[in-house]
């Protein structure tokens, strides 16, 4: 039962990274129709997925955002999966293996994290003038799915699931 939850947890997490996660419909009130005349690029409706956020910040060369969403969109996920994986994969009576157990525990602390920044980041393009909105996208989903599926997995593990090594 742990195996195939990790692993759909690992499917989710790399799909909800690259598909579309927002689409942004710029607005510049009444003069929308003018901004699309002068400077008809920036009024484009731009979809972005988690990745390529990351990407469009680093262009801009907002390296804070950069690696605040790396680390708690990217890294904190996968290394919290590559964990499950390894503890899933060891002797569970081995001492190493409550410490890998633990080690989890302590990344999983961080799974809510991701979803907060990137609540935080839709919150402040919901909050642009003129009209601006933000659609999310199939993608937000499928990586909120992976996020509660990751917190599933500890909660089996606990609960003395045998299903590791079969």
């Amino acid at each position: 039962m742990i195996r195939p939850l990790i692993l759909a947890s690992s499917v989710l997490l790399g799909i909800g990274l690259v598909a579309p996660t927002m689409t942004i419909h710029p607005k510049a009130g009444d003069i929308t129709w003018l901004l699309e005349i002068i400077d008809p690029q920036s009024m484009e409706i731009v979809t972005y997925s988690i990745v390529g956020i990351i990407f469009e910040l680093a262009v801009m060369r907002d390296w804070f955002l950069v690696v605040v969403l790396s680390v708690f969109s990217v890294i904190f996920p996968v290394g919290k999966l590559c964990v499950f994986w390894f503890y899933s994969s060891i002797d569970q009576a081995e001492p190493k293996a409550l410490q890998i157990f633990n080690l989890a525990n302590i990344l999983g602390k961080f799974s809510m994290a991701e979803v907060f920044i990137l609540s935080l980041f839709i919150i402040s393009l919901k909050s642009l003038p003129g009209g601006t909105h933000v659609q999310l996208e199939f993608g937000c989903g499928i990586y909120f799915l992976s996020v509660i599926s990751s917190i599933l997995v500890p909660i089996f593990i606990k609960k003395g699931s045998s299903g590791f090594v079969q």
